[in-house]
């Protein structure tokens, strides 16, 4: 069993699994090295639950600080962190894919040499593990899959979540390559028939439901949720907000709609046309200040000269 910090014993954890994280918590505590860990599987099937209890069982100091769900929380938490447990939750997993590494190769390459030099252990939840970008999947030490499924507990089924295959990387035996190797197969021909491999050790669900005890949030569940939600909030307004963006710059596309946003003529418009000017108005009016730089524009038109973002004047 697992106690808090008051001494209460609150969740278990079979010995196999146990002796695994006392063995990651020595070596980011006593062998000057990090543990890097993803933890993959479908929306609301248990990751972060499971991942706040691995950690909390590896570093008891875990607070709501370390749950990250946005890269600047994460870069934060690495920065101001030693020899701790932060567990990169699922809002973040955009981050650690191939598309935002490659936008952010070098500030991964540097967050990865601070984990390594203040010896953290990182938990990466994620939908799926084969959207984590190749320098994460090579540098873990293990993954693991989790489910939620159904059993049988005083002759009713019950649901049950953070049922977790693990899979170690271990010399000589590569569990998690395994696992990986598998995912590509399958992934790349679903009807191929491929072994799926065993995995290192298993973990077992919690039940849900009211007759069953609630489960225990090592950083708080109130907490937890109220950051959670917080965080999905702003990224819905960011989302919102880049879309209104794109709605706006889109209908600068169109000479038609610039002379109906700003009242000018067609026939100022088929001057401009016939002088070549619409396609640099296009690219260009984006950088006037205001309503005046592109009535400036108007007056200009006869010389083709386009007013630059700093105001001075450019030739077409």
């Amino acid at each position: 069993m697992i106690k808090d910090n008051g001494g209460i014993e609150r969740y278990s954890l079979n010995t196999i699994a146990y002796d695994f994280l006392m063995r990651a918590k020595e070596k980011i505590n006593n062998e000057d090295t990090q543990v890097l860990g993803i933890i993959w599987g479908n929306v609301g099937c248990g990751k972060s639950l499971l991942a706040q209890k691995l950690a909390f069982a590896v570093d008891p100091t875990l607070s709501i600080d370390r749950v990250c769900f946005d890269k600047n929380e994460f870069v934060e938490a690495v920065i101001h962190s030693k020899k701790k447990s932060i567990i990169a939750d699922e809002g973040i997993s955009m981050f650690f894919s191939r598309a935002a590494m490659t936008k952010d190769a070098r500030l991964m390459q540097e967050l990865m040499a601070q984990i390594r030099q203040k010896n953290l252990m990182v938990l990466i939840c994620v939908p799926n593990l084969l959207t984590v970008d190749s320098l994460i999947l090579d540098a873990a030490n293990f993954a693991i899959g989790v489910w939620e499924d159904r059993k049988e507990i005083n002759g009713r089924q019950v649901q049950t979540k953070g049922n977790a295959a693990v899979f170690i990387e271990m010399p000589g035996d590569p569990f998690k390559s395994r696992i990986i190797h598998y995912l590509k197969a399958k992934k790349s021909s679903y009807q191929r028939r491929v072994r799926k491999p065993l995995p290192t050790f298993n973990i077992e669900g919690n039940p849900i439901g009211e007759t069953f005890k609630k489960p225990w949030y090592p950083v708080g569940e109130e907490e937890y949720r109220i950051k959670k939600e917080s965080i999905l909030k702003k990224y819905q307004h960011e989302k919102k907000e880049e879309k209104e963006e794109s709605l706006d710059s889109r209908r600068w596309r169109s000479p038609k709609q610039i002379k109906e946003i700003y009242g000018f003529n067609s026939e100022l418009l088929r001057e401009w046309k016939a002088k070549g000017l619409v396609e640099s108005i296009l690219i260009n009016h984006r950088n006037l200040y205001s309503l005046e730089s592109l009535e400036n524009l108007a007056k200009t038109s006869n010389s083709g000269n386009i007013y630059n973002r700093d105001g001075t004047e450019g030739g077409v």
